[in-house]
Parts: C-alpha cells; sequence; structure tokens
C-alpha cells in the first residue's frame, strides 16, 4: 500500500500526485516582502532576516520556540539542523553552546541563502548548505540531529527524513522534532527506525520527540565483563 492510499494517515499528510510547491521546496513560491524577526534566547536577542516563501515568514513559529527552549545537547560535537529555514534552531543552538559545530540544510534556495545571512548577522560560525534531506551529506554524521519538521510536504518526506538520520547520526547520537500533528504515526516512525522514541517536552499542544541511535558496542547487561 502506498503512503497516497494509506487509510493509517491523516488526508491532509499523505503524499499527492499533485506538485504543488510548499516551503519545504526548491520551487517554492516567493515574495518580495521582507521582515525581521527577534528572538530572546537565554537574555540574548537574536535578528533574524526573512522573506515570503519562507515557513513562519513573519515570527518565529511557537513549535519552534518549544524545541529551542527543550532540546538536551550534547556538551560537545556536531549538530544538524534539518529543513533550517531562516535558521532559527541552529542558530540558536550555536549561541546556547558555541563549542557545538552547527551545520544547517534545506533544500529551499531562498531558506538556504537567509540562514547563511542570519548566521553572519548574529556572529555565529556555522555551515550552511543546500540540501534535499541527506543528499549534500553522503558520508558524514552528527551527534545530533534537529527538526521542526516540513509536514506541509507529507509524510512522503518526513519518512525519509526520519530513516536517513539513522545513517547520519554517531552511535549514542538523538533525533529531535517538534510536533503538533502525526504525533502518533510519526514517533511510531522513529520507534521503528530507531528501536526507541520518548517525549521529552509538552506543551500548548506541541509535543517533543527524541530518539537515541543505539551503541551496540555498549549491549549487554550492567556488571557485565569481557571474557
Amino acid at each position: 500500500m502506498s503512503l497516497e492510499d494509506d487509510p493509517r494517515i491523516p488526508r491532509g499528510m499523505r503524499p499527492s500526485g499533485r506538485k504543488a510547491p510548499h516551503y519545504f521546496s526548491k520551487d517554492a513560491p516567493r515574495s518580495s516582502r521582507k521582515y525581521v524577526i527577534r528572538l530572546s534566547i537565554r537574555g540574548e536577542m537574536l535578528d533574524f532576516a526573512s522573506e515570503g516563501g519562507i515557513f513562519s515568514k513573519d515570527r518565529i513559529d511557537l513549535g519552534t520556540q518549544i524545541l529551542i527552549n527543550s532540546l538536551e545537547l550534547p556538551e560537545s560535537g556536531t549538530v544538524l539542523d534539518m529543513g533550517c529555514g531562516y535558521g532559527a534552531i541552529g542558530i540558536s543552538i550555536a549561541k546556547m553552546s558555541p563549542s557545538l559545530k552547527v551545520t544547517m540544510v534545506d533544500v529551499n534556495p531562498l531558506a538556504v541563502r537567509l540562514a547563511r545571512e542570519n548566521a553572519l548577522r548574529n556572529g555565529v560560525d556555522a555551515e550552511v548548505l543546500r540540501s534535499d534531506l541527506y543528499s549534500a551529506l553522503e558520508g558524514r554524521s552528527f551527534d545530533m540531529i534537529v527538526s521542526n519538521p516540513p509536514l506541509a510536504a507529507g509524510y512522503a518526506v518526513v519518512f525519509p527524513m526520519i530513516e536517513g538520520a539513522l545513517s547520519h547520526l554517531n552511535y549514542g547520537g538523538s533525533m529531535q522534532i517538534v510536533l503538533r500533528r502525526g504525533i502518533n504515526t510519526i514517533p511510531k516512525k522513529m520507534s521503528e527506525v530507531f528501536g526507541n522514541s520518548e517525549c521529552i517536552s509538552k506543551k500548548s499542544g506541541y509535543r517533543v520527540f527524541r530518539s537515541l541511535k543505539p551503541d551496540p558496542r555498549k549491549a549487554g547487561c550492567p556488571g557485565d565483563s569481557e571474557r
């Protein structure tokens, strides 16, 4: 059964044969209108340039804010912001934890340009790449993958994002995402891929879910010793 016909998937999130453009697309619709958005993170004010054709173009959406404030960050290592938009999540992470090396990716060329501009605007040293999911990240892995996934693109995009995360995470690394829709189906998919999934935060109808990539080198029972 295809995702398009799967009755378990809400109709609004099933892939369609129509190729209507949305913000998570190389052909996203554009507008000449520009915006400047401000966000306070741990007492520090960040500014983000934005334009039409970008998700949540004139404000930091509540789900993104909840995700940023709920993240369980590694002390060091690498972080991937998948579907970064204008860079609110990745740039906030870089500001909160300067020891982390942040990479931000998006398929939308406008998003990539804005994320690069906003990294400079906020004094953040972050890598920004145009990538259709993991297409530009072959052979690379991270300690954390974070996303406010593009639910408007449907499960045909969100499921491969989750599936691809497994091979792009280091052992013990985590995938952390925020959801308002798909709060049963998407965590179930995360559990199928990683063998685990848990809700680490819940607020205002949003939930933040985390999956860990198991480390097979640490398999066994507590107290076991090498023989």
